[in-house]
Formats: C-alpha cells, structure tokens, sequence
C-alpha cells in the first residue's frame, strides 16, 4: 500500500501536535499548517523527530487568507505528491474567542469566522481533486461548543456549530466521491495552553471532575480517535460526529 499523506492545521502543539505525532507513529508523511514563518521555527523545535524528518514539513501559511489555504494544499502535494487526509484543527480559541458581545468588533468575529468555519470549506475544496478516488478523509475538529452554548462566546459556539453542519453536508455531497468527512468534538482538553491561561485550566480540571468518567481530557485522547477515523477500521464512517468529551454531551 503507497504511503498516505496528511495535511494537519495548527498541527504543532496541544491537540494538533498529538494528532501529528500519532499520523507521524502510524507511517503517515504529514504536513503541517502554521500560521507565521515565526510559529513554523517554533513548530520545528516541537516536532522534528530525527527518524521522522523525511516524512514531515512544516509550511506558513495564513488560513485567513483563502489564496493562503489554496497555496497549503499545493505546496503539500509538491512536497509529498498526493494528499489523503485533511485535518482541519486549526482554530480561534481561548481570549481571542472570549469576551462580551459588546465587545466584539467586527474585526473579531470575521477571525474567528474565517479560521474556525470558513478556512475548513475552503481546504476541502482546494483538497478535493487530491482526496478524490484515493479513499480521501476530511476530519473536522469541533467542539461541544458546537453543540452546548458557552458564555461570552457567541462568535466561537457559532464556528464551531456552522463546523457540525459543514460536516453533515459535505459528508453527503462528497460520498459519492468515495471521500469521508467526520468531525471530532472534544470537550476542554488539557494542553500548554490552557495551562498558560487560568481561567481555562481550571475550567479542564472542574470538567474532569464533573464528566462521567471523571478524568480530564488530554490531547493524545483526540489524536486517537482521528488516528482511527482516518483508519480503514473506520470506512463506514462518515457524516457523525464523535465528542471526545467523557460523556459529558451524554446529559
């Protein structure tokens, strides 16, 4: 079987950095979305493993910008030659998410939007040719926001809702194709991120408590569950979500 190739966003830490890692373990040539050539230089200090460097790149690339999410796809195909997988991860979260309505400015909303929501339409589609007739997957990385409201986070419970029915959609117009489309939810998850800001590291540990299966979730969970929905364990999936949550979504 020929080698498969992932393109991962935001795929240098927390969540993203496990779910490279797992795709890198699992055989997977990766190439990985970064926002600035400042967050790539911080990414290959993160990531480059000396056995894995042959099968992995790392690219800036503004996914704002939707000339930028055309140019990640290309230069990920240049690089490896095919695509397989897509993984949107990358996305507007923590404070930048976070705040009153009121003091929301239309700047705000447009990031969060574009990244979270429209970035991930845009990929599939520049995508598309490459995931055709190769047994392509697109997974989605949610979020119970999109499914239970959060406060003074309109703007993001929004991405992340429009994300669920983004999924849905192109799961049914893209079948037909022989491509998949899944999203993956996860709840608050410990990362150095949330460790960083107070307010969502106590959050994560509160959730943990408060689950049913009462423990926090961590990055390598999520990485594990999209290791298996790209998988050919998972070919009958498309369309679902799967929350990733310790049962919290389950009441």
């Amino acid at each position: 079987m020929a080698q498969r190739t992932a393109l991962v966003t935001g795929g240098s830490t927390g969540i993203g950095g496990a779910i490279t890692d797992r795709l890198l373990a699992d055989g997977m040539n990766v190439y990985v979305v970064q926002r600035t050539e400042d967050e790539v230089v911080a990414a290959e200090h993160q990531l480059r493993l000396a056995s894995r460097l042959a099968r992995l790149r790392i690219g800036a690339h503004d996914l704002s910008d939707a000339k930028q999410c055309a140019r990640a796809v290309e230069a990920c195909v240049a690089e490896f030659g095919a695509l397989d997988v897509l993984v949107n991860n990358a996305g507007v979260t923590g404070p930048a998410a976070v705040d009153a309505l009121g003091k929301f400015t239309d700047e705000r909303i447009d990031q969060v939007i574009d990244v979270n929501l429209k970035a991930p339409l845009r990929l599939v589609r520049e995508a598309l040719p490459q995931l055709t007739g190769r047994g392509g997957v697109v997974v989605n990385i949610g979020s119970i926001a999109g499914r239970q409201a959060q406060a003074d986070a309109a703007a993001y419970v929004a991405s992340k809702a429009g994300l669920d029915g983004l999924t849905r959609a192109l799961a049914y117009d893209l079948a037909r194709l022989g491509v998949r489309v899944v999203c993956v939810a996860p709840g608050d998850v410990e990362t150095e991120t949330s460790r960083a800001a107070e307010y969502l590291a106590d959050r994560a540990v509160a959730w943990g408590k408060v689950t049913p299966l009462r423990r926090p979730i961590v990055p390598t969970d999520v990485a594990a569950t999209v290791a298996w929905v790209v998988s050919g364990e998972a070919g009958a999936v498309t369309g679902s979500t799967i929350y990733v949550d310790g049962g919290l979504t389950a009441y």
